[in-house]
């Protein structure tokens, strides 16, 4: 995924985001101002060398060393036991050596006994308590074979704010980690999301715009008023394709889809229908040698009608396979007999010679193809017809399947005009339009046989 992705990604994502630092770092806030409060105080010690030196560097270099080995030797637990008989209550040694740390300051004869406690006056008894152990325990035990005196430099005072917890500390860090943690969900979140999204996300994320979005109808007959309203969606589609060439009009156009079910054939029909409005001759061409389904759907059900695969296969004369539709100036090109291996029929020079001959024939050229999931089909057609409309279904469509189609096209150096997203959702006036077994190429008779008027 590149930079530009990533940003589009967490940006459609932002709420994941903005969501998981917030949660996270309230909650971290919130739940470190309810932890006990810790206090720490510290008493200092003045370690000296009482043994004769010849001067005053060596006497001060000795008392550092002395420092830092009374500084292992204050952790025994011999002291610790010391501590624990002079203070109140029964806190054994083990207790007392995990609320105390000893550190030698650098470069010093200073040795700092630091105590933690429930309460700033707890912690500064702990610190006095063990100074003032030690410093007897140093000249009993310590002093005849050390030659060093031990005294408290300074006493340990009650603090007067705790040490732990800090919840603005802890609140800043978990925001830094929840940034990342948010971004992380976004993007399994993206990735696990197979919809499409608003069509603006859509033609941002594909890079192409979108020339037309056709709402939801019902599979049952049209009443007139609706039929209108859907087809005002593909009049809106012939503007657009009419202004992405003002100098050179296109001529022709392939239809294709990621996946089956995504409505092809029923745009096919609508866009050829408000193009034939326009007194032009149109030709669909039936490129799904697979799953056939315009001669069908323009009740040209006859079994023995020749169409595509009979010019491409046998030679038969390009008026041969053309047959009327009951839609005024609208002419199809069905699949005919369906091919065992329908891309060997789909020769680049044989498809470059029936195009030709299908725009000097008719005013516009629709092929209908394949999805492009199920073969090199629409590959092979979307590089002869060279201007590719893709169609996106927009309740059923899946995300990764269209981005991959789109890049698949690209390849072929085809020229992807836009979109139709269809079935766009939110349009109460029309019903689903899809069917069980193949719902998207299924089209109301009413749309695809009756004449305007």
């Amino acid at each position: 995924m590149s930079a530009d992705q990533l940003l589009i990604t967490l940006w459609r994502r932002k709420w994941i985001v903005v969501l998981t630092v917030l949660v996270a770092t309230l909650a971290t806030y919130v739940v470190s101002r309810q932890l006990p409060k810790v206090y720490a105080a510290e008493a200092t010690l003045f370690v000296g060398n009482t043994s004769q030196s010849t001067n005053d560097f060596e006497a001060i270099q000795s008392a550092q060393v002395l420092a830092r080995t009374y500084a292992e030797l204050i952790q025994s637990e011999n002291v610790a036991d010391l501590v624990a008989t002079a203070l109140p209550g029964d806190e054994t040694a083990g207790a007392i050596l995990e609320r105390t740390s000893f550190r030698p300051i650098s470069d010093t004869q200073l040795l700092v006994v630091e105590a933690e406690g429930d309460s700033p006056e707890e912690a500064a008894d702990l610190a006095n308590a063990y100074a003032e152990t030690f410093v007897s325990y140093a000249d009993d035990e310590l002093s005849a074979e050390t030659n060093g005196e031990v005294s408290v430099a300074d006493r340990a005072q009650p603090p007067s704010a705790a040490v732990r917890p800090r919840p603005t500390l802890y609140a800043a860090v978990m925001f830094v980690f929840a940034l990342f943690i948010g971004a992380g969900l976004a993007l399994l979140r993206d990735r696990l999301d197979t919809r499409l999204g608003s069509e603006d996300e859509l033609a941002r994320e594909l890079g192409v715009p979108v020339l037309a979005r056709v709402p939801s109808i019902g599979r049952r007959r049209l009443s007139r008023s609706r039929e209108q309203r859907f087809l005002e969606a593909f009049r809106v589609l012939r503007t657009n394709l009419a202004f992405l060439s003002p100098e050179v009009p296109l001529s022709r156009v392939l239809l294709a889809s990621a996946a089956p079910a995504e409505g092809k054939s029923t745009c096919s029909i609508a866009l050829a229908r408000v193009m034939a409005e326009q007194g032009r001759r149109v030709l669909v061409i039936e490129g799904d040698l697979r799953r056939p389904a315009l001669a069908r759907l323009y009740e040209l059900d006859d079994p023995a009608l020749k169409g595509l695969t009979h010019h491409l296969a046998l030679g038969w004369r390009f008026e041969e396979v053309v047959h009327e539709t009951p839609v005024p100036n609208v002419f199809v090109m069905p699949a005919g007999a369906v091919p065992p291996n329908p891309s060997t029929l789909l020769r680049p020079e044989a498809l470059e010679h029936l195009l030709a001959e299908a725009s000097e024939w008719a005013d516009f050229v629709i092929v209908d193809s394949p999805p492009l999931s199920a073969g090199a089909d629409a590959t092979i057609l979307a590089h002869a017809v060279g201007t590719v409309i893709f169609v996106v279904n927009h309740r059923r469509g899946s995300r990764a399947k269209v981005t991959a189609a789109i890049r698949q096209l690209r390849q072929t150096e085809a020229s992807i005009a836009g979109l139709i997203v269809n079935e766009m959702a939110g349009s109460e006036d029309y019903d689903r339009y899809y069917g069980e077994a193949d719902p998207a190429d299924a089209l109301p008779e009413s749309l695809a046989t009756r004449p305007p008027g």
